[in-house]
């Protein structure tokens, strides 16, 4: 009955938009060159190595979904002592749902190159060449005997016209500003476009051509007058032709041990936790750690949007690591947050 229910929600949700599944987690913040390759490398850190997992729609029999997400990034400075910079790295997610096994595969490799404009401004440009994919195991999609015009067929009967994969070339580009204030303070802000090649959804001949994918992100690390006590407002926002997809909340940061002032030797441990709201579908909770050089933590997302019929308000649950790790400790002049 759930199943039934789920189904029926999400149709009338997809026939009202009229829209296309996209890449989404609920802790986007913690690696934003999934939306924007001129994110890339932009922390403090050299590079990064950032993995996490998703379980979606658990209360539902064979119709939940799974999403891992696994992305590395790479700065390359500008120079011994170049304050302007390159990055690169590669994006990679893969999800699954529902008893046919529909899986999406997103593969890319984003690079861009960021200007230092002043001490206090950063801009980025970036772009990610890669691939598509999606397949979907059409021996699970059968159905009764049904009449062909001369006779019925035999039983269980499945639609072998129709593709069972497909993949396609993918490509996005974005921008990207950095601010920081005299406090230390940090503000960001960026703007991309995925899916400019419009590729189509190739299982069959009449399919349709993807949306391009506009992704707004903002967001703010900001020094309260407690050193320990930090605010991170963020949110992303973004559309793929009718439909769209709003997502705006807050984080605490409490630092339990101070690291280097100056260079990186004593790296800052702390705690986090958030709440965020998306719109029309859940409540976000958000907890994490950073022990050193390792960040790891988890999220939940209370449905409350017409599916949470079916999944009793228990929308999804994450769990996400990171690493941040530096080429050299006198390359830094920053304490690592």
């Amino acid at each position: 009955m759930k199943r039934i229910i789920l189904f029926s929600a999400a149709a009338l949700c997809f026939l009202q938009a009229n829209g296309q599944q996209d890449k989404n987690i609920s802790t986007w913040y913690q690696s934003q060159v999934l939306y924007n390759p001129a994110a890339v490398a932009t922390g403090t850190e050299d590079y990064s190595i950032f993995t996490n997992y998703r379980a979606q729609w658990l209360t539902v029999p064979d119709a939940g979904m799974r999403t891992n997400t696994l992305n590395a990034e790479f700065k390359i400075r500008d120079g011994v002592m170049g304050k302007n910079s390159f990055g690169v790295g590669i994006a990679a997610i893969n999800d699954q749902t529902g008893d046919a096994s529909l899986m999406t595969t997103s593969v890319s490799i984003p690079f861009n190159y960021t200007v230092a404009l002043d001490r206090n401004n950063k801009f980025s440009v970036g772009l990610s060449p890669g691939f598509y994919q999606q397949s979907v195991n059409r021996g699970a999609q059968t159905w009764e005997s049904q009449w062909n015009g001369i006779g019925f067929l035999s039983s269980p009967n499945t639609e072998l016209s129709l593709n069972s994969s497909y993949a396609t070339i993918d490509l996005g580009t974005g921008l990207y500003y950095q601010h920081s204030t005299k406090n230390k303070s940090t503000f960001y802000a960026g703007y991309a476009l995925n899916h400019l090649t419009r590729q189509k959804i190739a299982f069959s001949f009449g399919g349709d051509k993807m949306y391009t994918n506009m992704v707004i992100q903002a967001g703010a690390n900001l020094t309260t007058k407690r050193r320990d006590f930090h605010v991170l407002p963020s949110m992303i926002y973004f559309r793929n032709g009718p439909t769209y997809n709003f997502t705006a909340g807050v984080s605490f940061e409490h630092t339990i041990k101070e690291g280097s002032e100056i260079t990186n030797i004593n790296k800052s441990n702390n705690v986090t936790y958030g709440v965020y709201y998306r719109h029309n579908d859940a409540i976000i909770a958000t907890v994490g750690m950073k022990i050193k050089a390792i960040k790891f933590g988890l999220a939940f997302d209370a449905n409350y949007s017409k599916l949470n019929q079916a999944t009793s308000s228990i929308g999804a649950v994450e769990v996400y690591f990171k690493s941040l790790l530096y080429y050299k400790k006198s390359n830094h002049r920053s304490k690592l947050k």
